[in-house]
């Protein structure tokens, strides 16, 4: 074993058979090789504590942490050599700290435990209630950073204050700083288990960074000592929709409505909960009453227009009408006199493109993203991105390097966020959202840009003025019909309005039919694209075709599942023709395509990820032909630009032969199985650099045609 690690390594074996001397040289090796080697430090500080030098140890623990202060075992033997040495006070800050890192570590919460209680708590400094009291009246003055100070003062002082531990994490909470707060409430419950408050704040900041387990946890062992907190309820509610516990979500915020029937929030979040399940007349009863009951209704309202292009029953006038509601009510107050741009008009100059998201991470978004930033003509574009979301990774790093200006803008208000784009002097701003989750939209109202366009994930209308343009096709939106459907001007890409850019490249598989006997069909879209319409036509296509199998993703454990079963109970599906998941991860999704001959697409949102998700699997897919709206027809565009306009359906009865026809000719599906990658390979959907002068040619044409009505905004 050779080497800085394998020296430290075999130094840990001596050490753990009590050879203290071998253990030391070898330690003090990997040290020469590597001064800054954390573990070589700490090991070292344990051999002199054993040794009865706890100074030389606390010396030597406190180099470790200096370079790597997430170590829950150095801070516990750091809090042992300074006990050894009579300081109670920091030693209990020392254990707190493991503790802090690792909540379930034994050793460190037996040592706090002994020592306090050996020595009867801490001797408490009279100066200590002054810092908290002053923090208090800080934090009541909104004057966060000195409350911060002044509790750190307190928690200095009498680290086994469990009181100031939670009021410093929520006041630093309340400034964005989660990770901290975390581990203050975590000291805070090492010192009083049943503290009920640090338990939901725990839950509160752990929810906020995404740890939705420990979220729950928290939040479960704080509700038994306050079941009627509603906030508690919600943010529970809410982790239990994210985690596809749709049972569960309902009731908590059914618990909420009994005690407030006029709870906006708890009917938005209902209502999400009911549209995830395809409950769809149950999920627009609850949208209606979340906008009636909410003072400032715009994300409710945004949930409504989302769920009306997945739904059934609605026409493309009302979807339009709807969203020119939405303009009414929430655009038009912010609407002023067109300010006057700094910009100048030239129409061949190098142009400031800023694209506004809260998904520049691994996110559909992301993924069409990328391709098209990486072919940007820098020469000719200067691109920024701006970055709403959370939940950055390595897709987020990735695109943040493909751009010349990265904004994170999440903590930014609307008015903010425009006033920053408007610095920048951006001559076209894309919104990428729509009025999809986590959208910035009606920063768009404050006009930030000359030229404002909206793109990629919304399929609608915006229903706003301010947004000057939507790009679309020919085929999604047909001239002469569509432009009435929409408040902007459209502007057709000639070939394909997206890119494909999977995230996963799996071989495909051999057809399942071959060593099946029968005909395996799936639904891979998200269920709540899944109408009680398309349950019965699947119904006939799995009656009309015997032996054959069905299988469904995103369809959530419980009562969602049972009612699927049920529907199919009655129509006279046996229960072993349909395999339900729920949600599963990227590579599962791919890997059950895997297993299935023919993909269905729903309506009338047909979706065009999962459809050339599913042609690149080999997966041919039948469809029903679009109708006005663009979520009718976006992916039926894809098989058009395939050359796979057969797949396509005039109606439901063609819908079943054309099902029934490919469920009836191996060969057929053989060939489709064999050559549809290579025909995604071939097509617009993956030619990133033709597509993004397509791109560049709309917004250069979208820029012109701004120049020559504003000749003299220079």
């Amino acid at each position: 074993m050779t080497g800085t690690h394998g020296r430290v390594e075999l130094g840990l074996q001596h050490h753990g058979a009590g050879r203290l001397r071998e253990a030391e040289a070898l330690y003090r090796e990997a040290l020469a090789e590597d001064p800054q080697n954390i573990d070589a430090l700490h090991f070292l500080g344990v051999i002199a504590l054993q040794r009865g030098d706890p100074a030389q140890a606390v010396v030597l623990i406190s180099q470790a942490l200096s370079r790597n202060s997430a170590n829950p075992a150095a801070c516990n033997n750091l809090g042992l050599a300074l006990a050894a040495q009579g300081k109670r006070r920091e030693a209990v800050s020392a254990w707190l700290d493991a503790l802090a890192l690792q909540p379930d570590f034994p050793d460190a919460l037996r040592n706090l435990r002994e020592h306090l209680r050996a020595g009867g708590g801490l001797l408490r400094d009279p100066a200590t209630e002054a810092h908290f009291n002053q923090a208090d009246a800080y934090r009541d003055q909104g004057r966060l950073e000195e409350a911060i100070a002044s509790y750190q003062n307190a928690v200095a002082l009498a680290p086994d204050f469990p009181a100031a531990h939670v009021n410093l994490g929520s006041a630093l909470a309340q400034q964005g700083r989660h990770p901290e707060a975390l581990a203050c409430f975590r000291r805070a419950l090492a010192l009083e288990p049943e503290l009920a408050g640090a338990w939901f704040n725990l839950g509160i900041s752990a929810y906020q960074l995404g740890d939705l387990a420990s979220a729950k946890a928290a939040l479960a062992k704080y509700l038994p000592a306050q079941p009627d907190d509603r906030d508690a309820l919600m943010v529970l509610g809410g982790i239990h929709f994210l985690s596809n516990e749709l049972d569960e979500a309902a009731r908590c915020v059914e618990r909420v409505l009994a005690g407030d029937p006029h709870a906006a929030g708890a009917h938005s979040l209902l209502a999400d909960v009911f549209r995830n399940q395809a409950r769809h007349r149950d999920a627009l009863r609850h949208y209606e009453l979340a906008i009636l009951h909410d003072r400032n209704p715009v994300i409710a309202f945004q949930n409504l227009l989302f769920f009306m292009m997945c739904a059934a029953g609605f026409s493309a006038a009302d979807i339009h009408a709807r969203h020119r509601e939405f303009a009414r009510r929430f655009e038009e107050p912010l609407l002023s006199a067109p300010p006057a741009f700094r910009n100048v008009p030239d129409p061949g100059r190098r142009l400031r493109v800023g694209y506004v998201s809260p998904d520049f991470r691994y996110n559909v978004v992301g993924h069409y993203m990328q391709p098209i930033l990486e072919n940007h003509d820098r020469a000719r574009f200067e691109i920024h991105a701006y970055f709403s979301g959370t939940g950055a990774d390595s897709v987020t790093e990735r695109i943040a390097s493909l751009v010349d200006g990265w904004h994170d803008v999440r903590a930014l208000s609307d008015e903010n966020l425009a006033a920053l784009v408007r610095s920048h002097q951006i001559d076209i701003l894309v919104d990428l959202c729509g009025h999809g989750p986590g959208t910035r939209i009606l920063a768009f109202s404050r006009r930030p840009a000359p030229v404002q366009v909206n793109y990629l994930d919304y399929s609608a209308t915006t229903g706003m003025s301010s947004i000057d343009y939507r790009l679309t096709t020919e085929y999604c939106d047909p001239s002469g019909t569509s432009e009435q459907y929409y408040s902007e001007k459209l502007y057709r890409l000639k070939d394909t309005y997206w890119t494909y850019n999977p995230p996963l490249r799996l071989p495909v598989s051999e057809l399942p039919m071959k060593s099946n006997g029968y005909a395996t069909f799936g639904s891979f879209n998200l269920y709540y694209r899944i109408t009680s319409q398309v349950l019965d036509l699947w119904s006939r296509v799995l009656q009309a075709i015997p032996r054959s199998r069905l299988v469904i993703v995103s369809v959530a454990p419980g009562s969602t599942q049972q009612a699927l079963l049920e529907r199919m109970d009655g129509a006279g599906i046996a229960r072993e023709r349909v395999s339900i998941h729920g949600v599963v991860p990227f590579r599962k999704y791919n890997e059950l395509m895997g297993a299935v001959d023919i993909a269905l697409a729903p309506f009338p949102y047909n979706g065009a990820t999962t459809v050339m998700d599913c042609l690149w699997n080999g997966l041919p897919v039948v469809a029903k032909a679009g109708g006005e709206t663009f979520t009718t027809r976006l992916g039926c565009s894809v098989l058009a630009a395939l050359g796979l306009s057969e797949l396509i359906a005039a109606d439901d009865d063609e819908y079943l032969r054309i099902a029934a026809r490919l469920a009836s000719d191996a060969p057929r599906l053989a060939e489709l199985r064999r050559t549809l990658r290579q025909r995604l390979e071939r097509s617009p959907m993956r030619d990133f650099p033709g597509f993004t002068r397509e791109l560049e040619s709309a917004y250069r044409a979208m820029w012109q045609s701004w120049c020559g009505s504003n000749p003299g905004s220079a």
